[in-house]
């Protein structure tokens, strides 16, 4: 439907004061109101009876009534009577060619009026009707133009409810008491219109006029209306609709966005009408099911989280908050759960405290949005990586579909279950289709001195475990095997070779070995309670150096010396060689060991091992060799030699 640009010129037929005939102009697909006056000054009864506005004496075209104090409607035709009034107003919507013509208006008994209509299709004013949508709670604005001389005319804004009723217009305030509509004339071509916290009461029909006045040098009893725009506003309970895809035994993560005015209302999800979960805790995660709520007050946001997706998991959610004595406001969620078979199971990686590590994620070849990571936390919830923290974390692609995540200067904090996949931005909705599970561990630099000397292992704890016992233990503490070498609240000292201290300022548990020995040599735990488990590998260096001189692309030939216990039995010595060729192997990338190592059998009580390996293809890179040496499933013991190359 054309828009209602309506432009009305009265054409007043004067006769001895007396108004007895006007022309109203209008425009096709347009509206128009203006009044029609009582011409004699007596007030009678009979002067209120028998209202009318016709075409011809059978009034098949137009409208009558005996009705007073309310709009009366005809099709197109509308009528309002108010007996304490000299006037009636008529409201003619729609206009078309077919209107163009002659009517009468006026009382059946006692007085009448000629009223021309001419409709108009030329007018530069006349634009289309539009249609708007807004969602509860939100702020709607548009513009309303008028043609060149209505700059100084008083503008107005009415709604049509049976027939037209003022909102506001310029010459008042430019907003209403509450503030919920404002009008601004820019005296130019145009003025502008606010509604402010739609409900689902505003909406409707709505008209952008202008007003004729006694500045148009007629009567005040002439004075009409042209409507300029007419304006239809759908208010939706329902904010969106967004399809979100996930995968089975995957996780996905939503927020779902309200305006800030209901961020302290309560939020709900609902799969059916039956099945409406409300959350009833604000800024704490509940759970229901494999469903996990966040009502966040501060942002105005509900995060969901759903893991261990299944297919029986699709279906249609909404989230919403409740609004009283309103509709709920909500978006709708189409939850899509594929299945998809190249994604990579669960991983693990270690990374070295102060170092980096990277994270390879897999994801669909066809979303392209956002990378993203998160971090679980003790209720197995993925959350957002804090903005503090992002800076470490880089992103790169590495191939189609792949990404991957390098975090750099590695922290205490950053040990746990990292989730990987790809992030989806709507308006008023985002989310997170969570497709790979990395765990993380984290070991110390390893701790390398000589024979003879003291060193000291350093273990960094969390603020939050400050008052906790710290234990340093040689095998995995809290375990069958492990070997507890002290803990921070030991007053008195078992070995005298062995201290402790623990720095609460700075948040580190320090053990000071003296006068190393072979034996001391493995790795270490550094722990509190079961919360972590931290490695640390003390590597001791030969107290009497050997140098051994190579060429590159020769080989070179090692002795090692380690001490075994006299239990030990020849399978245990078999396990040691494997033991040591898988470290040597792992140590060096370039796979430069291709011969089993050979140690020579010494039968007890000889307690001196000696242990020989032969090393090909010796590279320029290697200055020194580690080697370790396992005498059984409790001691391992690292010694170091310095190889000397030189050139072919």
């Amino acid at each position: 439907m054309k828009a209602i640009i309506i432009i009305i010129i009265f054409t007043l037929c004067l006769i001895s004061g007396q108004v007895l005939c006007f022309k109203v102009f209008g425009c096709t697909g347009g509206s128009v109101m203006f009044k029609c006056m009582n011409s004699n000054q007596r007030k009678s009864y009979d002067q209120y009876k028998g209202r009318f506005f016709c075409r011809n004496r059978d009034c098949k075209t137009g409208i009558s009534t005996e009705i007073q104090h309310r709009w009366v409607n005809n099709g197109r035709f509308n009528l309002y009577d108010d007996e304490n009034s000299r006037f009636f107003t008529v409201f003619i919507r729609n206009l078309s060619r077919e209107d163009d013509g002659e009517y009468t208006c006026g009382n059946k008994q006692k007085w009448s009026h000629d009223v021309t209509l001419v409709v108009n299709r030329n007018s530069s004013s006349c634009g289309t009707s539009v249609k708007k949508t807004a969602h509860i709670g939100q702020t709607l604005a548009f513009q309303c133009k008028y043609d060149h001389g209505f700059e100084k005319h008083t503008k107005v804004f009415y709604r049509v409810n049976v027939g037209p009723v003022h909102v506001l217009n310029s010459s008042q305030s430019s907003q209403s008491s509450e503030g919920k509509f404002i009008l601004s004339d820019s005296q130019k071509d145009h003025f502008n219109v606010t509604i402010r916290d739609i409900s689902t009461a505003d909406g409707g029909v709505y008209l952008c006029g202008v007003k004729r006045d006694r500045s148009d040098k007629r009567p005040s009893e002439t004075s009409n209306i042209t409507f300029i725009k007419e304006i239809h506003l759908n208010v939706s309970s329902q904010i969106s609709s967004v399809q979100v895809e996930a995968y089975i035994s995957k996780s996905v993560f939503i927020k779902c966005k309200f305006p800030q005015k209901f961020k302290g209302n309560k939020k709900f999800i609902q799969k059916d009408p039956s099945q409406k979960i409300p959350v009833d805790e604000q800024n704490q995660w509940v759970l229901n099911d494999k469903v996990k709520m966040f009502d966040d007050t501060r942002e105005g946001h509900l995060n969901i989280f759903i893991s261990d997706l299944t297919a029986a998991g699709e279906a249609t959610y909404r989230c919403g908050v409740n609004i009283p004595d309103d509709d709920d406001l909500f978006t709708e969620i189409k939850l899509k759960i594929n299945q998809v078979d190249n994604f990579h199971g669960s991983s693990k990686s270690s990374a070295v405290v102060g170092e980096s590590v990277k994270l390879t994620c897999s994801y669909p070849e066809k979303h392209n949005e956002t990378k993203h990571i998160c971090k679980e936390n003790k209720k197995k919830i993925c959350q957002n990586i804090s903005s503090s923290e992002k800076q470490r974390f880089e992103f790169s692609d590495s191939a189609a579909g792949v990404f991957t995540v390098i975090i750099s200067n590695v922290r205490l904090t950053d040990a746990g279950v990292y989730w990987c996949g790809a992030e989806t931005r709507h308006k008023h909705l985002t989310s997170v289709s969570l497709t790979n599970k990395h765990q993380l561990t984290l070991t110390m630099p390893p701790v390398i001195r000589r024979e003879g000397n003291s060193a000291e292992i350093k273990c960094p704890y969390d603020a939050n475990h400050t008052n906790e016992i710290k234990h340093l233990c040689k095998g995995k503490c809290f375990t069958k095997n492990a070997q507890n070498i002290i803990q921070s609240d030991e007053t008195h000292v078992k070995e005298p070779k062995i201290s402790v201290k623990d720095d609460t300022e700075l948040n580190l548990f320090t053990v000071t070995i003296t006068d190393l020995r072979a034996e001391d040599a493995g790795k270490y735990w550094c722990a509190v309670k079961d919360a972590f488990n931290l490695p640390i590998e003390l590597m001791i260096i030969m107290k009497y150096g050997i140098t051994h001189e190579a060429s590159v692309g020769g080989s070179v030939s090692i002795s090692c010396k380690y001490i075994r216990k006299n239990n030990q039995t020849p399978s245990h010595q078999t396990e040691e060689r494997v033991e040591i060729m898988k470290w040597l192997k792992k140590r060096f990338k370039t796979q430069i060991l291709n011969q089993m190592l050979f140690i020579r059998q010494y039968s007890y009580p000889q307690t001196p091992l000696m242990g020989s390996c032969t090393l090909l293809s010796v590279s320029r890179s290697m200055k020194s060799l580690s080697v370790m040496l396992q005498s059984d499933s409790k001691m391992i013991f690292t010694v170091i030699m310095h190889l000397s190359i030189t050139a072919e």
